[in-house]
């Protein structure tokens, strides 16, 4: 009997399984209508080949996209006074010059912003440039509009990370201040070709709030005009020549009561060999500044420029030299020269040291030596930005 009803349950599953096997094989409603979407999509990209037709993608992860590109740098300063009186202005000791975070992104095809926030060594958050540019707008035309730096001369722009040295020329740090010439207002740039350059660009900025000692700090409602035409001329397929022709206009002190007027000239040249621009480069550059400042004694004239170069030896070793001299812009009967000497050694991109030995002599003190020890580190996709 158990024999029977096992032949019996055997046979009855021949029989069923062609049934059963349909019934698994037929799709659902659901079933079919999923299938019908992976079709239609698969339809859509008839022009993709290989196992990218055959994808399914969804749009979260494209939302990564709309992020922007931060970017950190850290330059460590040490300094010591190797010889001068002990009045002279140098610390031995090691310090943090500046953390500077750097945020960029674009905005839509027009407009991107960019952010530099620094924390120097003393702690304090401050906004250094906060600024949102309209970008490839007809005529060659660039506008920006925030809190930046102008582009009066070559080196205002720059970021202390990025200078070629370790500190700025003396003619800037008398002019401007420890902190470069900038404030909050709107700008233009333009590109164009005149007969006698190669290309020419010219910038003209309106800012309010700026400081140092050539024009009012904050509170200033006059405002400064700066102006900058830079021209551009290809000597040979290794290098080039610039000119530029700068001009600043505002009021000497917060009260709005004496005017001020700047005036610029840079020139810069650079070889780079073709072929081998990794291992060779040579650069030159030099600026001259003339100031007439109206104070209550009468009208003051100062003047002052610097010049230096730098030499690629290799892959990684440059040395430079940089000379100085200029007239205090308050009070030009004083006048402060130097020298500078520097050799960085850069690790890789993100990384490199760099040592300089600086004389200074100001008229009013004694001359000193300060040596110095740099380096700086960055993180990010943006390494090393001037500006």
């Amino acid at each position: 009997m158990p024999k029977i009803l096992l032949y019996a349950l055997f046979g009855a599953s021949l029989l069923l399984a062609p049934q059963v096997a349909g019934a698994q094989d037929a799709p659902s409603d659901s079933t079919r209508q999923v299938r019908g979407r992976i079709a239609q999509n698969l339809g859509r990209n008839q022009g993709l080949r290989g196992p990218e037709r055959d994808q399914i993608r969804g749009g979260q992860r494209q939302l990564s996209m709309l992020n922007p590109e931060i970017s950190i740098t850290g330059d460590l300063l040490g300094t010591w006074l190797v010889d001068g009186p002990a009045t002279a202005p140098v610390v031995d000791r090691f310090y943090l010059r500046a953390a500077e975070c750097h945020i960029l992104a674009p905005l839509d095809p027009y407009t991107r912003g960019k952010f530099f926030l620094d924390i120097p060594g003393d702690g304090n958050f401050t906004i250094d440039e906060a600024y949102m540019e309209w970008v490839n707008l007809p005529h060659g035309m660039n506008l920006k509009a925030g809190q930046f730096r102008v582009q009066f001369g070559q080196l205002n722009r720059w970021h202390e990370h990025g200078l070629p040295q370790v500190d700025r020329p003396l003619l800037l740090e008398r002019f401007f201040g420890p902190d470069p010439l900038a404030g909050t207002g709107i700008g233009g740039n333009w590109m164009f070709q005149l007969p006698l350059a190669h290309v020419n660009e010219l910038d003209l900025q309106y800012i309010t709030g700026s400081g140092g000692a050539s024009f009012a700090g904050e509170g200033n409602e006059a405002g400064v005009v700066v102006g900058r035409l830079k021209n551009y001329w290809d000597l040979t397929p290794s290098a080039y020549f610039e000119l530029g022709l700068s001009g600043a206009r505002g009021k000497a002190d917060p009260d709005g009561l004496y005017d001020n007027e700047l005036y610029g000239v840079d020139l810069s040249y650079k070889w780079v060999p073709i072929g081998r621009g990794g291992y060779r480069t040579f650069e030159l550059r030099s600026e001259f500044f003339m100031g007439r400042r109206e104070s209550a004694v009468g009208r003051l004239e100062s003047k002052g420029g610097y010049a230096y170069f730098q030499n690629r030896m290799g892959s990684r070793l440059w040395f430079g030299l940089r000379g100085d001299w200029t007239e205090l812009p308050e009070d030009p009967d004083r006048h402060e020269g130097g020298l500078a000497f520097d050799l960085t050694a850069w690790q890789s991109e993100f990384v490199f040291f760099r040592l300089q030995v600086a004389r200074f002599e100001p008229s009013w003190e004694g001359a000193y030596t300060r040596l110095t020890f740099q380096t700086v580190w960055s993180m990010g996709p943006h390494k090393h930005e001037a500006y």
